[in-house]
This record gives structure tokens, C-alpha cells and sequence, in this order.
């Protein structure tokens, strides 16, 4: 059962207002305004994490945490690819 709690998180950088701490990549992008279809969102161990995050699908279901950060990428990108 979600847990029903208004809180707030980060999607690069910017504050996003989300009404559940349980909710799929897909919302979590939506709410930042971003097309799932276009991003990729990744989990941060804090605002400046060196590793880059770790991936969250856009089906996976996640308990975010009050103030938790994450970034979100273009979808597709080829990086040093010809």
C-alpha cells in the first residue's frame, strides 16, 4: 500500500512536489515536467555524487526520501559514438 505523504525532491536541481513517497520512474519524471519517453532518470547519493547515480526505470517503483536528489539524462544519447 503507498505511503500517502507530501513531500519533496529534486530533479537536477530543481524542486519537484510529489504527493506519494512511493512512485515509478515514470511519475517522478513527470512531475519534474520531463517526457519519460526522452529521459533517463538516475538516483543520487547526495546533490554532488561522483558516480553518476544509479538508473531508475521508468517502471520501477521507488520510496523516495524528503529532499532526496536525482538527475535526469537524454534518453539515447551516444556518447563518443560516430
Amino acid at each position: 500500500m503507498p505511503v500517502s505523504t507530501k513531500l519533496h525532491v529534486f530533479v537536477n536541481r530543481k524542486k519537484v512536489d510529489v504527493e506519494s513517497a512511493e512512485l515509478t520512474g515514470e511519475q517522478l519524471l513527470t512531475a519534474a515536467g520531463l517526457s519519460p519517453q526522452e529521459w533517463d532518470l538516475f538516483r543520487l547519493q547526495g546533490e554532488g555524487d561522483p558516480t553518476g547515480g544509479t538508473q531508475v526505470g521508468i517502471d520501477e517503483v521507488i520510496t523516495v526520501k524528503q529532499a532526496e536528489h536525482f538527475r535526469a539524462v537524454p534518453a539515447n544519447r551516444n556518447y563518443g559514438g560516430a
